[in-house]
């Protein structure tokens, strides 16, 4: 067996892939409190009560009453849920008299909500014919 050539790559391919080792592939190169940041805003999307609150949130701007009777939350739950959204500046508060309302200001949510939302019915759609497919023996991961 004859051992394996190293492909031919130019220095200056060279020096360009190593100068960019440190970017991110999902964006601008961050430092340690960049992706502090960044992980704080997946932290504030990573809870299914949020993610209910931002479901509404995405159509329209909402009180909080009209948000606990559309999610069934408390209102003690969503008021605590839409704290950690505003703290994140994915929504912004608008008061008007006694009544607190509500509405996404970072419009990437959208976006970011359909892109894994669409993968993972991409996933489990691909996962389903598996295990329908006769004679499969394949577990889906």
């Amino acid at each position: 067996m004859q051992p394996r050539k190293r492909p031919n790559v130019s220095k200056e391919r060279r020096e360009n892939r190593n100068a960019s080792a440190g970017a991110t592939h999902f964006g601008p190169e961050f430092d340690a409190e960049g992706l502090a940041l960044v992980a704080a805003r997946f932290r504030a999307l990573a809870d299914p009560s949020r993610l209910r609150i931002l479901s509404h949130l995405l159509t329209r701007e909402m009180s909080v009453q009209q948000l606990v009777d559309a999610t069934g939350l408390t209102q003690t739950a969503t008021s605590r849920q839409l704290a950690v959204l505003r703290a994140e500046r994915v929504v912004e508060r608008r008061v008007d008299g006694r009544n607190a309302f509500y509405r996404v200001v970072d419009s990437t949510i959208a976006d970011l909500c359909r892109v894994v939302c669409g993968s993972l019915q991409r996933r489990l759609t691909n996962d389903l014919r598996l295990v329908t497919r006769p004679g499969s023996r394949r577990v889906p991961s």
